[in-house]
């Protein structure tokens, strides 16, 4: 199309086709779909004038793209929304924060697991700083959410060292369940937060002023174990995370990673899809 005679080239928008809906797909979705960040940090990225799309620095919201066509930059690194779907089974160690990257400094996934074909991927749920085990990472969006979706009720299953003997009326009470306050429940006095519960629980071995015992989860609260216990007067010691579904923590030792198998990866697909 020629440039109206009336119109001077200087006063065109190059940003103008990226404010159009019907270009396709909003650009913060397409990036986090992508694994970069969560959905508000690559807002935060836009915003902050970090991307560009097909050589136009994009830094507005809503911005609007065709990720079939379009190319993404971000830091002047391209986005490959097209890279083959990649799955990774990593033994986290204690003292590690499950993020690709921390503005704290502090040692995160990011630093350990770079996968040889650069492609971006990100963790599966979480493990909190003081517990260790399995954690999945992938670059596939969907797989991710249908695994932390608790319609599944994918279950995961510790190894937990807890503090002093714990008896079989403890054992029914945790089996029961346990009210836990969640953030919109601490401060309301009249709101008891909703019972945490576990799927099965045993006691592996006594030893000592020590219980290993073996808990398996269907859902996963923040810390769930963790406060479980402790209100039981028995606070954890040690946590691994062993299993996740029908996967198995094994042929790693702490801080190792691997790509699944393909039998690994049929098997976790049909634990969310057999339905």
């Amino acid at each position: 199309m020629g440039w109206n005679t009336n119109q001077d080239k200087s006063d065109y928008d190059p940003t103008l086709p990226f404010k159009d809906a019907s270009r396709g797909e909003r650009l913060q979705r397409v990036m986090a779909a992508g694994g970069i960040a969560s959905r508000r940090k690559c807002e935060e990225m836009i915003e902050s004038g970090e991307v560009k799309v097909n050589g136009i620095r994009i830094n507005f919201l809503p911005a609007w793209i065709n990720p079939k066509t379009d190319r993404i930059t971000i830091a002047d690194r391209k986005l490959n929304l097209h890279a083959d779907n990649i799955y990774v089974m990593y033994y986290k160690p204690r003292g590690i924060i499950c993020t690709m990257a921390d503005p704290e400094g502090r040692p995160c996934i990011g630093d350990i697991v770079k996968h040889p074909s650069g492609t971006r991927i990100f963790p599966i749920g979480r493990l909190d700083m003081d517990s260790q085990g399995l954690l999945l990472l992938t670059n596939d969006n969907i797989i991710a959410n249908e695994l932390t979706h608790p319609k599944h009720k994918v279950s995961k299953t510790y190894e937990v060292t807890v503090r002093g003997k714990v008896d079989e009326e403890t054992l029914s009470k945790l089996q029961k369940g346990i009210f836990l306050a969640d953030a919109h429940t601490k401060h309301d006095s009249n709101r008891k937060g909703q019972r945490a519960t576990i799927k099965n629980i045993e006691i592996v071995r006594h030893d000592r002023d020590r219980t290993l015992l073996k808990i398996t989860l269907a859902e996963g609260r923040n810390r769930q174990i963790r406060r479980m216990l402790a209100m039981v007067g028995h606070p954890v010691k040690r946590l691994r995370r062993t299993h996740i579904g029908p996967l198995a923590l094994k042929g790693l030792r702490p801080g190792q990673w691997r790509d699944l198998s393909l039998q690994e990866f049929n098997a976790l697909e049909h634990s969310v899809r057999r339905k």
